[in-house]
């Protein structure tokens, strides 16, 4: 779980784009006409937004439709690259509470089992039942959290990313709904 969300959190950061600074140059160039010049600016990138956005301009010359459907179909690409591996680390968050449950029930069976074999014992015939109980639900606890945070973490990114190149594209189809684009 750990080297997932390592891999996960390297993707995402090694991946950022300055989203305003980018629209602004395809701004500009499409403005001017210039769709070689935006291609340019996007076709090295290794982005979520970037690819998309490069896929888009590929397209250009065949018109809004086509660009539309790109732009949905790059998204939808990109999204299974960023959201690889993510389930399992959901799984492991809304599950791990449960085998630490299961622990704790085992543990308490346990400590149940030893006092009926002692019935005058006390706090250490149950205790080390109980303490593996709690150290269960400790171990649920400690892999379920870290898990969920990153699960949520990477969504969010995700969400964010969709969003921006849902932006972008809007900027392209924008440019191509000018006269002069035609």
């Amino acid at each position: 779980m750990i080297a997932l969300s390592v891999e996960r959190a390297w993707l995402y950061t090694s991946t950022r784009v300055d989203v305003p600074a980018l629209a602004r140059g395809l701004v500009d160039h499409l403005d001017r006409g210039d769709v070689e010049a935006a291609r340019k600016l996007v076709t090295a990138g290794r982005a979520l937004e970037e690819r998309v956005v490069a896929d888009a301009l590929e397209v250009w010359s065949r018109g809004p439709f086509a660009v539309e459907q790109i732009l949905a179909s790059s998204v939808a690409r990109e999204r299974q690259r960023y959201e690889r591996y993510l389930t399992y680390l959901g799984t492991v968050g809304n599950n791990a509470p449960f085998i630490g449950l299961l622990g704790t029930v085992i543990g308490i069976i346990v400590s149940f089992q030893a006092l009926g074999r002692n019935p005058k014992g006390g706090l250490e015939v149950v205790g080390p039942g109980i303490a593996e109980a709690l150290v269960a639900t400790a171990v649920g606890l400690v892999v379920a959290i870290p898990a969920v945070v990153a699960f949520n973490a990477f969504k969010a990114q995700i969400k964010a990313r969709v969003g921006n190149a849902d932006f972008l594209g809007r900027i392209i189809l924008a440019a191509m709904s000018r006269p002069e684009a035609k």
